[in-house]
């Protein structure tokens, strides 16, 4: 049986971590909060908790933060509750590490 030659294979991010976040269908009537009622318990502190973050929304984060506002602050702001907003940045600056990522000219000495 051959094995793959890994050493051929172009080395390249893969696909997913270029994704863009997906805007929800305008139609889209079904909400989260109709399946789980302790979702629409959150949403009574947190009017926007569970709803998809948009590109413009990531942006906006990512600039209050960069400008000092607090997981508590950004958390009033945008509506949501502070877990999801430090989840969202984790998530946001990983994605701009990894496009960020170059290869190498040569190898790490080891």
């Amino acid at each position: 049986m051959d094995e793959p030659d890994w050493d051929e294979a172009p080395a390249s991010e893969p696909d997913w971590v270029y994704d863009t976040a997906v805007e929800p269908d305008v139609g889209d009537e079904e909400s989260p909060s109709a399946d789980r009622p302790d979702i629409a318990k959150i949403r009574e502190r947190h009017r926007k908790a569970y709803d998809r973050w948009t590109p413009r929304a990531d942006a906006e984060l990512a600039a209050a933060y960069l400008a000092g506002q607090t997981i508590e602050q950004l958390a009033a702001d945008f509506q949501r509750q502070p877990s999801a907003i430090q989840r969202r940045l984790e998530k946001i600056a990983f994605a701009a590490m990894t496009r960020a990522r170059t290869t190498p000219d040569i190898a790490e000495p080891s």
